[in-house]
């Protein structure tokens, strides 16, 4: 009994800790700081940034202290969302400007935050500060931080987020937001890469959602994946500094020639501003409390106003979009244009391989060819395969192999042929061509493998010549139009064995309905008794039959009767008449029942190996036992699956 208790204990305490765990991963709360660099000198000043990611009920914040280190600016505080795969995240971020004040290595530690009602902290970071050269260290003057005042002139500098009296909204976010549209080049060939990039600069705080994307009517678009929540870099124009967000980066194939048209991006974007009010008075305030329990934006950037007269906050919705980017796309150019050409753009290798050079008509033969390089690789055709008349060619079966976000395009895609050999005899598979355009060089480029020489032996299976199976197969057989004798007997009712059965076929038929009902009875309360013993039926009857096959080494009966008990399984227990049985369908019937994984993707390459066996007949033992044993697998955990 102890023991049991023990066990039992063991096992709701990992139950717990899972729970705990489980719950965790589905908030995805960060709570992170980051520097710029981790290695600066004495006289270089570097950032940090504290970054809360999907908190809730922020109430308090406190920095930690920064006692080998000179704060230049700060803290400044960025907010934002961002919504990628159709999940939405929210990040809060503040930041210093810190320069070291001595030698050394240092740990500032992490911050902390209550989030919730729970004490967080944040990872601490390690710091290395070198000496600076000496020029470095004479005094510098320096411009006094934005927002600050500026007491040396008896001025006022007021950051861009506070709203002047009399001032244009309008004017000021035009003058402060807008997005912007990065291409690498407007002047291109059809299929040619082409990269851009939309960005979106902003020194006023926001909150911002995309709400509309462009379509790339006429290209052919592959995203790049982005940092999710995206990361703000900074970039200057005119001088002046801007966050700088991306919002989306595509690599784009143009399919047509002439002038087309990048649609824009729209953005909707809630700014906040400051506004200062004249007349009341003014208390004494810690900005982190009041940043973090209005659940509003609340930015920390113009903390030189909380102890000024009382300001309030105006939120300003404001709408943009892109400017429209034309792209002139030209045709690739007629002249010497190799007839193996058929799209490929880019720079691209390409290798030709086929896997035996000696086999028998009993066997299948493999091509496979392999392009790799830069370009529209995603959009890469098979080439053309000339194979003599002593081979049957099927399909090409397309593999792709692409570098995850690789700028430009790489990668390569493999085409793998299947030829069946014919006829006996030394046969040449002429030399692959492949050709691409070259947009560096402005030229068409021709790549060849070498022919290969296929010796083919005599095998079991022989080539029939067609048969035509419609001479003599037309013609109707003769109807008989004579008459024919026929006679009448008359007897009593009574001697006649139709007045028995009639007199019991009332209890017959009551009989029948009886049984008719217990069955359905027996059916309905042994349904998963039935299901079970119509599974075990299809695997003793066909598979038994299949192994009886693969005892005798029949290779085309046993894939045949494996094939069929597959299908008549499947048709069985997934109700789909045997006539309609597709893959689709199947997998359709499957999912419904959320049966996926590795059921299903095993469930169909067990199809596809049989199907590929009987096109392709050749012996090997070890690979029919293996197909023995994958259907049984199959078939009994399709049978467990459907069962629950």
């Amino acid at each position: 009994m102890k023991d049991r208790f023990t066990i039992r204990k063991c096992i709701l305490s990992i139950l717990c800790c899972l729970g705990v765990v489980a719950c965790a991963q589905a908030q995805e709360f960060r709570f992170t700081t980051s520097v710029s660099s981790n290695t600066v000198s004495q006289d270089e000043p570097f950032q940090i940034q504290f970054m809360l990611e999907n908190g809730v009920n922020i109430a308090s914040f406190t920095p930690p202290s920064f006692k080998d280190f000179e704060v230049l600016q700060g803290p400044s505080q960025m907010q934002g969302q961002s919504i990628f795969n159709g999940k939405r995240s929210e990040y809060i971020a503040l930041s210093y400007v810190l320069q070291p004040k001595r030698v050394g290595n240092f740990t500032i530690p992490g911050a902390q935050a209550r989030v919730n009602g729970s004490l967080v902290k944040s990872n601490p970071v390690l710091i290395e500060v070198r000496k600076g050269n000496a020029q470095a260290q004479a005094p510098q003057a320096t411009p006094p931080p934005v927002g600050h005042r500026d007491r040396s002139s008896g001025g006022e500098e007021l950051p861009e987020g506070v709203l002047r009296k009399g001032e244009d909204i309008n004017a000021k976010l035009k003058k402060n937001i807008f997005l912007k549209v990065d291409v690498d080049k407007t002047d291109l060939y059809e299929g040619d890469q082409l990269t851009v990039t939309y960005k979106l600069y902003t020194r006023l705080p926001t909150n911002s959602s995309v709400t509309k994307v462009p379509a790339f009517k006429g290209f052919s678009a592959k995203d790049i994946e982005l940092p999710n929540p995206p990361q703000a870099t900074e970039e200057r124009i005119n001088g002046i500094p801007f966050k700088v967000f991306t919002i989306r980066k595509t690599l784009l194939f143009p399919l047509q020639s002439g002038t087309l048209d990048l649609d824009p991006v729209e953005v909707n974007n809630e700014v906040r501003l400051v506004k200062l009010v004249s007349g009341k008075q003014s208390k004494a305030k810690d900005q982190f409390d009041d940043f973090f329990n209005d659940p509003a934006f609340k930015d920390p950037f113009f903390d030189d106003f909380f102890n000024r007269p009382e300001v309030e906050y105006e939120d300003v919705p404001y709408k943009i979009q892109s400017t429209p980017i034309k792209v002139n796309v030209k045709p690739l150019p007629a002249e010497g244009k190799p007839a193996s050409f058929n799209g490929a753009v880019g720079h691209f290798n390409m290798t030709a391989t086929v896997d035996k050079t000696k086999l028998s008509t009993d066997d299948a033969l493999t091509l496979k060819v392999t392009i790799s390089g830069q370009g529209n690789v995603n959009l890469l055709n098979s080439p053309k395969v000339e194979v003599p008349t002593g081979f049957e060619k099927y399909d090409p079966k397309t593999t792709d192999d692409i570098e995850k976000n690789s700028n430009p395009l790489t990668g390569s895609r493999q085409f793998e042929y299947v030829l069946m050999p014919q006829e006996a005899g030394q046969h040449t598979i002429p030399a692959v061509e492949f050709s691409y355009f070259d947009p560096s060089a402005n030229s068409y480029k021709t790549l060849r493998s070498e022919p290969f020489v296929i010796n083919i032996t005599q095998g079991k299976r022989i080539k029939e010549d067609k048969h035509d199976f419609s001479v003599g197969k037309n013609e109707l057989v003769k109807i008989d139009t004579g008459l024919h004798k026929w006679s009448k007997k008359q007897g009593w009712l009574i001697t006649s064995a139709w007045f028995y059965i009639l007199l019991l076929l009332p209890l017959l038929i009551a009989g029948g309905l009886i049984l008719y009902k217990r069955k359905q009875d027996y059916n309905i309360t042994n349904a998963a008794l039935l299901k079970h013993r119509y599974a075990n039926k299809v695997a003793l009857k066909r598979l038994e039959l299949a192994a009886r096959y693969l005892k005798e080494g029949k290779d085309k009966s046993f894939y045949e009767e494996t094939s069929r008990a597959v299908w008549g399984y499947l048709s069985h227990k997934l109700k789909i008449p045997f006539a309609d049985l597709s893959k689709q369908l199947v997998q359709e019937k499957l999912s419904a029942r959320q049966i996926n994984g590795s059921n299903t993707s095993d469930l169909f390459e067990l199809i596809d190996n049989c199907e590929m066996a009987l096109y392709a007949p050749s012996h090997n033992n070890n690979k029919m036992q293996g197909t023995y044993t994958q259907a049984v697998n199959i078939i009994t955990n399709l049978e467990d699956a459907l069962k629950n």
